[in-house]
């Protein structure tokens, strides 16, 4: 993969991500960096300030290594079928690990040390709002994508 098609990912994965921030509460969920953020003022101490900077960094950066997993993909074979095949994987996978993975980071964060795996609450198998907010994270991506492959194109 070639620089300029990490680059567009990261774009993609940047813009999703502050798109995902924005669904959240129309679907009824407080936002995830504000839940984060408040985790790590509470349990870590950290000042606000910063504890919302780290909470978008966290957030931007896993929204830009998926951008950059489904660019790999989409590079690949951007047909409509492996579209929509990787959006519904993708979204039900993030889904899946969510929860325990939030959990990690905000207890990596507020205690600076890795938390032992067992601690961790399970896997989401829930199917609701976390679910279509991951599957449509995963859908403007893809959007995001194919864009910008009409843009190189002219």
């Amino acid at each position: 993969m070639n620089i300029k098609r990490l680059l567009i990912a990261a774009v993609v994965g940047i813009i999703s991500s502050v798109i995902f921030i924005i669904v959240q509460p129309w679907l009824g969920m407080s936002t995830l960096t504000s839940r984060h953020a408040s985790a790590y003022v509470n349990l870590g101490g950290y000042d606000p300030s910063l504890a919302v900077v780290i909470a978008w960094c966290v957030h931007v950066s896993v929204s830009v290594a998926y951008a950059q997993l489904s660019s790999i993909i989409f590079n690949i074979n951007d047909s409509m079928k492996v579209n929509v095949i990787q959006v519904l994987f993708f979204g039900w996978l993030t889904t899946l690990i969510a929860t325990p993975a939030n959990e990690l980071v905000v207890k990596l964060v507020t205690t600076q040390q890795f938390p032992k795996l067992t601690s961790l609450q399970g896997l989401n198998f829930e199917v609701g709002p976390k679910l279509w907010l991951h599957l449509l994270f995963f859908v403007f991506v893809i959007i995001g994508l194919m864009m910008s492959k009409r843009i190189n194109r002219k």
